[in-house]
């Protein structure tokens, strides 16, 4: 009753001290906007936990480990956007990660990632939201309450997979498939001002607390579709897959396409792991961002009867293995490569046995990079 009490005092003084602001879809992104973000990876307590109602936040402590530009881009721009007909934009929230949405007046609806599962499956593909999974709402106020929910459902050849990742399960599968289930509720439990290196805004906080639950089915051969998410796990040493809970807090305003910040809560909610926040400066503002490109690979003739040439395009500099399994998962070439950026060709070793093979760039940390089929002949 006391908590109920104070929000209506709240409510009746917020016209008195800040205006208790309305976010509007002037706030959706659109093509060709650019979104200037500035992280802080160790923030800790800052008032970012706090209770409902009207606060007043202090951020401007918060310091810069690095910056981000998110570009959005027309859908049909993105590597996948031929298979995504319905998306509307494209960004890159993360290397190697297409993000595609769908832009309404009133909402902006998560369709599909294209890139790397996130999962530690080692799979690169489009993973489709069914039904789309909606993200933002406009007119959005003080009070408001939104749930949201979706899935992915994508099925997998056994070669999409990482050979090593098969060869480690003590089953033979015809196939997978991943099931994503994801819901989230979302309360604008807080209105207010606050203040960041640079500015200060007047603005609504959003609570979101988002359950994941991820799961590896195999067809098993007579017995059908099959659960083995547990043995995944244990003969993986998987620690992504299973159930998951994360909660955020994000501020925005109606003067801002940018969130003002996007807070991270540690498990227990108790303090922030990451806030990600709206970059004032107006001279890194005016800088050029260039778009990032996932690295690609370029195989050539394939199939191949004797030398082969393999290219990587938007590949950073640094060390790298160019790792070649044949169909048994058997590893059949070791080479050591030194990038040093640019467009540098490189020879895939001859003669090996006619066959397919799976040939995997990993870098210096043993992580997947890109990889591609190749047919000797």
């Amino acid at each position: 009753m006391k908590t109920a009490a104070s929000l209506l005092v709240w409510t009746a003084l917020g016209p008195a001290l800040y205006a208790q602001i309305t976010i509007t879809n002037a706030t959706f992104p659109v093509a060709g906007d650019t979104f200037h973000l500035v992280v802080d990876n160790n923030p800790g307590i800052i008032g970012s936990i706090t209770p409902p109602g009207m606060q007043d936040w202090d951020f401007t402590g918060l310091k810069s480990d690095a910056t981000q530009t998110l570009i959005y881009r027309p859908a049909w721009e993105g590597s996948a956007g031929s298979q995504l007909p319905e998306a509307t934009l494209v960004s890159i929230p993360k290397a190697f990660t297409e993000r595609y949405d769908k832009v309404t007046t009133t909402t902006i609806e998560q369709v599909a990632w294209a890139g790397p599962d996130g999962y530690g499956l080692g799979l690169d593909a489009v993973f489709r939201y069914k039904p789309p999974l909606v993200d933002r709402r406009a007119p959005l106020q003080f009070f408001d309450i939104h749930a949201s929910s979706s899935g992915v459902l994508e099925a997998f050849h056994p070669d999409d997979f990482p050979p090593s990742f098969i060869a480690s399960l003590p089953f033979q599968a015809d196939s997978f498939r991943i099931r994503i289930a994801v819901s989230f509720v979302d309360a604008v439990d807080a209105f207010g001002q606050m203040s960041i290196p640079g500015g200060t805004f007047e603005v609504l906080r959003v609570k979101r607390v988002v359950y994941t639950e991820t799961r590896v089915d195999a067809k098993i051969s007579p017995l059908g579709w099959l659960d083995v998410t547990d043995q995944v796990i244990l003969y993986t040493g998987n620690t992504k897959l299973g159930v998951d809970t994360t909660a955020t807090y994000t501020f925005l305003s109606h003067l801002s396409k940018e969130p003002i910040a996007h807070v991270t809560l540690d498990k227990n909610q108790a303090f922030a792991t990451q806030i990600v926040y709206k970059n004032t400066d107006p001279l890194s503002a005016s800088i050029p961002p260039t778009i990032a490109q996932p690295p690609t690979v370029r195989i050539s003739p394939n199939p191949a009867d004797l030398e082969a040439r393999i290219q990587f395009l938007h590949l950073a500099p640094g060390n790298y293995q160019l790792v070649g399994y044949n169909a048994a998962g058997i590893t059949a070439f070791r080479i050591p490569l030194s990038h040093t950026g640019g467009q540098q060709d490189y020879f895939l070793p001859s003669p090996l046995p006619a066959g397919l093979y799976m040939v995997v760039l990993y870098d210096g940390e043993g992580q997947m990079v890109v990889r591609d089929k190749w047919v000797r002949i």
